[in-house]
């Protein structure tokens, strides 16, 4: 096996399935032929039909589906080697394959909230776009890339086989979560259904490179030294895996967001697919073979719907992460506070927004240019925006308004990005002149600044008033002032990025104790004024050191982050959510009373107890509960300190009286 793989030891197995490798199916004889075939370049009809005709299941599905309505051959065809000469090679080891999986690992087992045949589908699904891409890509091999789509999720059924965890359980469990799927899957599950895959197809011996798809297509790989052709075949089964996600072919039917990863736009130029083959070939392979599974293939007019949905949820993601990150939380991440500008600007502030306007000034007092503005590259648009602007001028000009598309009209700019260089447009070019139109001025400056060695954009200077000449010797100062705002903005991010860091929990993603007592204390002085009904609810893990005594300190952090993940669910955004030390929580609730944070307690005590049931499985012996304190806001307490006492004796005495229990201070 490929070291590369790293595939889980059976000891990881053992803990997160009921019976290890011996009661999943055997690896089916006839399927290692069909793969040992599908490497073979000199393989002949002959060879495959030779192996369809030892296994009758697959024989009747081949001669069934050459004389389908489908292909409307005049004369039944009843032996295996013509049916290969109509059918063709390749769409005959397709059929036999999916045969071959589907009765021997498929079909099998229960059949719950996990549907077998709306996951079928969805294979099938993958399978097909990924050859079709790796078709219309030439980045891999298509007979390899459909064998990866087919197997890509193998781990989901041995999941449902016999996980300790009911997966159907879990299923249930995602339409409460938010989080990636296969986050979801590692916490509650013990382990990711690629992860599962990779053990099994390593175990059956599979081909290296289908083991690897079976293995990242949800993972980062790019930090391994995987070959050209191993990396290609991921990124085409990861792509072909959104792309059923956008049709409404996942793997059931809940709505869960599917992540690419940055590696498939590194090894697929995603701007020069067409996907209208893609989805054609598609259509037409998953026409073919429905009826075989009895399964109903969508229509266009639902395949459109799917694709709206689709849309909606991305963009209900994109409108979390917008209102959330970009104009700041509400409540569970703490904004950076701004920092005052230092004497010794541009280049000593932390706050982007202050280095940018410090250093137009400076240049305009230093080079006395007329206006000096930035744009950055906006990469999904490709143009250049203007962000910023010094105007020492009547014209005013609104930086908003300013959006550059980098096309062959923009020819000044392409050069000065492609070459890393400052350079002066004189619109001696159509592009140019039109440039210096929209910015009503005869000539201009730009030089690019970078962040982590990427042009994120350009510093622009002008003359529009005085019409005073840019001279050649300006551009090299002006490289060391551009390169001086890349590093400064460059330092004001690695900064942003620590002091988030600084305020967060690094097992659980929650705010910790620092953040929690900053928050907590905002929000009691505005309970003193009278602006905000305030209570805390504290909350411990019951009997929290058997469970690392019995199942190790790994299976004790998984517990931790289920419970997190639960906090975070059914806290609202005004809440601030927070690990206070060990496997004790904090919970402070904003615009809630002492009767509201008591309902709320109970809620957070009962489904930790249901999510502990799901668990009870893979913990035998130990029951997931909390045991919770709550506390209200008095008017006789002097300060956030008194809140949290009152709550932490309440727990206190939760714990005392038997645990599992919610008890008010």
């Amino acid at each position: 096996m490929d070291k590369k793989i790293q595939a889980p030891l059976e000891s990881d197995i053992k803990r997160v399935l009921k019976g290890g490798a011996k009661d999943i199916p055997s690896f089916p004889p006839v399927m290692a032929k069909l793969l040992e075939l599908s490497g073979d370049g000199t393989a002949s009809m002959e060879d495959l039909a030779r192996i369809v005709k030892t296994d009758p299941g697959i024989s009747a599905k081949v001669l069934g589906l050459v004389n389908s309505a489908f292909y409307g051959l005049r004369q039944n065809i009843t032996n295996i080697p013509e049916a290969v000469v109509y059918l063709g090679f390749d769409a005959v080891k397709r059929l036999a394959l999916g045969v071959t999986v589907f009765e021997t690992i498929i079909r099998p087992g229960k059949q719950k909230r996990f549907d077998r045949i709306f996951f079928w589908r969805h294979c099938l699904c993958v399978a097909a776009l990924s050859m079709a891409i790796a078709e219309e890509t030439q980045v891999a091999d298509p007979g390899k890339a459909y064998i990866g789509g087919l197997l890509h999720d193998l781990g989901k059924i041995m999941f449902d086989l016999q996980a300790c965890v009911d997966y159907g359980d879990f299923i249930f469990t995602l339409a409460r979560s938010t989080g990636p799927m296969i986050t979801e899957e590692r916490e509650l599950m013990g382990m990711g259904h690629d992860d599962a895959g990779a053990y099994y197809g390593s175990l059956w011996n599979l081909p290296d490179s289908i083991v690897l798809a079976l293995k990242y297509h949800h993972q980062r790989y790019d930090h391994l030294d995987l070959s050209s052709e191993d990396s290609r075949l991921i990124s085409v089964v990861s792509l072909a895996d959104f792309l059923a996600w956008t049709q409404g072919m996942g793997s059931f039917a809940v709505d869960r967001l599917p992540i690419l990863q940055p590696e498939i736009e590194k090894n697929l130029d995603l701007g020069k697919i067409d996907f209208n083959p893609i989805i054609s070939r598609m259509d037409r392979e998953m026409q073919s073979t429905s009826q075989f599974y009895n399964f109903i293939f969508p229509s266009a007019g639902r395949l459109r719907e799917n694709l709206l949905k689709a849309n909606l949820s991305l963009c209900s993601i994109n409108t979390r992460y917008y209102y959330r990150e970009v104009q700041g939380p509400a409540g569970n991440s703490p904004g950076v506070p701004p920092m005052r500008e230092s004497l010794t600007a541009p280049h000593r502030s932390l706050d982007p927004r202050q280095i940018i306007r410090a250093t137009l000034k400076a240049i305009h007092k230093d080079f006395k240019f007329d206006r000096i503005y930035v744009m950055r590259m906006m990469k999904a648009a490709r143009s250049l925006k203007m962000i910023e602007c010094f105007d020492g001028t009547k014209f005013r000009m609104n930086p908003g308004s300013v959006d550059i598309p980098l096309d062959n009209t923009a020819d000044g700019f392409v050069h000065c990005l492609r070459n890393h260089k400052p350079m002066i447009i004189t619109g001696r070019t159509a592009g140019g002149k039109k440039i210096l139109e929209q910015f009503n001025t005869k000539e201009m400056v730009i030089a690019p600044f970078y962040s982590h060695n990427k042009v994120i954009g350009i510093l622009g200077m002008d003359n529009t008033a005085s019409e005073a000449l840019i001279l050649q010797e300006m551009l090299s100062p002006i490289a060391v002032v551009a390169h001086e705002l890349g590093m400064a903005l460059e330092n004001a991010g690695i900064y942003k990025e620590a002091k988030a860091v600084s305020l967060k929990d690094g097992l659980t993603g929650l705010l910790n104790r620092v953040a929690i007592d900053g928050l907590l204390a905002k929000s009691f002085r505005k309970a003193v004024d009278g602006e905000n009904d305030l209570a805390v609810v504290m909350i411990d893990v019951d009997f929290f050191k058997k469970f690392n005594d019995q199942f190790g300190h790994q299976s004790g952090d998984n517990i931790l982050k289920l419970i997190a993940d639960t906090l975070k669910k059914l806290s609202r955004p005004f809440d601030h959510v927070g690990r206070y030390g060990g496997e004790e929580f904090i919970v402070v609730l904003n615009h809630t009373d002492l009767s509201q944070a008591l309902v709320y307690a109970e809620r957070i005590r009962n489904e930790i107890e249901q999510l502990g049931k799901i668990l009870s499985n893979r913990f035998p012996g130990l029951s997931l509960t909390v045991s919770a304190g709550v506390s209200g806001y008095q008017k006789n307490m002097k300060n956030r300190d008194a809140l949290i006492s009152q709550a932490d004796k309440a727990l206190y005495k939760a714990k005392e009286t038997g645990r599992n229990k919610v008890v008010m201070g």
